[in-house]
């Protein structure tokens, strides 16, 4: 629980969200790898970062989205972290329970903004690969019942995990390249930036820094490599990096748009960072 994305998601999510959306209704979430069915009764609102639910007469909201857990021991130590973000503290608050054959899931407690909140929540393994399904309904504390955590189990139950597009990754095989300059013509300085994503999977990553000045010039480099995949659909989504010397970036993509034109599989912005395929000049 303690990773950028269950953090980012209960403040972005946990409290003062308006729910909207058709009941009943598969919900899709490509970029996250999965969908799931809300439970009788929730409606369910897509956002960047998964689904958020509410009910009209059961109190508190349902927040569905991914982790990127890759084996029990790490989905265990990740839901035992909790939540700590701004004003929010969730964290486990008894025993953990296993869910089926790849999931855990139990009690949360704990204060948002000075205000006593309850919960459960739930993590789930994807059948293959790393990440996987997090599910999390919290309320008041005097609100808190049985109905919030059948509601978790019911999403899990749900859950269908995607298979990977790789007519999406076709899209995306090439070399992309940034470039930015900024200063004025007696000193400034540049940044170039190269991503190869291959077809067979893997990744080189490379990048120039450099300034000019009355004082004289200097230039830097870097370099990366692994495999990588993406998640989502042609006009956002994620790039996912696994590094060859270890660890893991996960990119959001968004396509750009200028005048009218939508960019499709030429031109997107990596974590805000416009880039273009095969456009090296």
């Amino acid at each position: 629980m303690g990773t950028r994305r269950w953090i980012g998601v209960v403040a972005a999510l946990l409290f003062g969200a308006q729910v909207s959306g058709a009941a009943g209704t598969e919900v899709s979430l490509p970029a996250a790898g999965f969908a799931f069915r809300p439970p009788p009764g929730w409606t369910a609102r897509q956002t960047p970062q998964g689904a958020v639910l509410g009910h009209a007469t059961i109190p508190g909201l349902l927040v569905v989205f991914r982790h990127e857990a890759t084996t029990p021991d790490d989905l265990r130590r990740l839901f035992s972290q909790g939540v700590t973000d701004g004003g929010t503290r969730i964290a486990p608050s008894g025993p953990v329970e296993p869910l089926g054959r790849r999931g855990i899931a139990g009690p949360l407690a704990g204060t948002s903004n000075g205000a006593a909140v309850k919960g459960w929540g739930a993590m789930v393994l994807a059948p293959e690969g790393g990440g996987g399904a997090a599910v999390l309904a919290v309320t008041s504390a005097d609100a808190y019942g049985p109905s919030h955590r059948e509601a978790v189990e019911q999403v899990v139950r749900s859950l269908r995990f995607l298979a990977p597009d790789r007519s999406l990754a076709a899209r995306f095989v090439g070399v992309w390249w940034h470039y930015e300059k900024s200063g004025i013509p007696s000193s400034y300085s540049t940044r170039e930036s190269t991503v190869a994503l291959r077809a067979d999977g893997t990744f080189v990553m490379g990048g120039e820094t450099g300034y000019s000045n009355d004082a004289g010039s200097a230039l830097g480099t870097a370099a990366a490599s692994g495999r990588w995949e993406v998640r989502g659909t042609l006009e956002e989504g994620e790039l996912v990096l696994t590094y060859a010397g270890g660890g893991r970036n996960e990119i959001s993509y968004v396509v750009h748009r200028e005048n009218g034109r939508v960019f499709l599989g030429t031109m997107y912005y990596f974590d805000g960072q416009l880039y273009a395929k095969n456009a090296r000049p």
